[in-house]
């Protein structure tokens, strides 16, 4: 196509420089790709007190919250109905079969444990942190992992 503005019967040629265009719309998928990984959708159950919900707080009897510190001691403290302070040297092999027993016997008396909270220190070894949630996770309990 050749512009010829003398002649009405030859037809137009026009140059459409469409790479700004693509440019724009490559950054724009880009940046909406990026974006969309750090929207999570999250729901949660709530209730309100009327006919068929309770007015009483769902609060567990008895809080299980596992510290691991540097030097490797886990401690175990237990809060509400049954309270104490459990310690447990990681260092010692015997100590696996230790958290097995007092997380049985935690589960099978009916203290209303619902979950355990589990924070370490900076300083703690990820082995240590593995085995203690490797423990944990056996209770087939819901474990919650930070600071408290």
């Amino acid at each position: 196509m050749n512009a010829n503005f003398g002649s009405s019967h030859s037809p137009q040629e026009i140059d459409l420089n469409i790479t700004p265009i693509i440019d724009c719309f490559t950054v724009l998928i880009t940046f909406l790709l990026a974006s969309a990984s750090f929207l999570s959708i999250g729901f949660f159950e709530a209730s309100t007190p009327g006919k068929g919900a309770s007015s009483a707080p769902l609060e567990p009897k008895t809080e299980l919250v596992v510290r691991i510190k540097a030097d490797r001691i886990a401690e175990f403290k237990k809060k509400g109905v049954k309270s104490g302070v459990s310690r447990f040297d990681l260092k010692r092999p015997e100590t696996a079969k230790a958290i097995s027993e007092e997380l049985d016997q935690l589960k099978s008396t009916d203290v209303g444990l619902i979950q355990i909270l589990v924070s370490a220190d900076d300083d703690v070894p990820y082995q240590s942190l593995a085995e203690i949630m490797g423990h944990l996770n056996k209770t087939t309990l819901p474990v919650i992992v930070g600071d408290f």
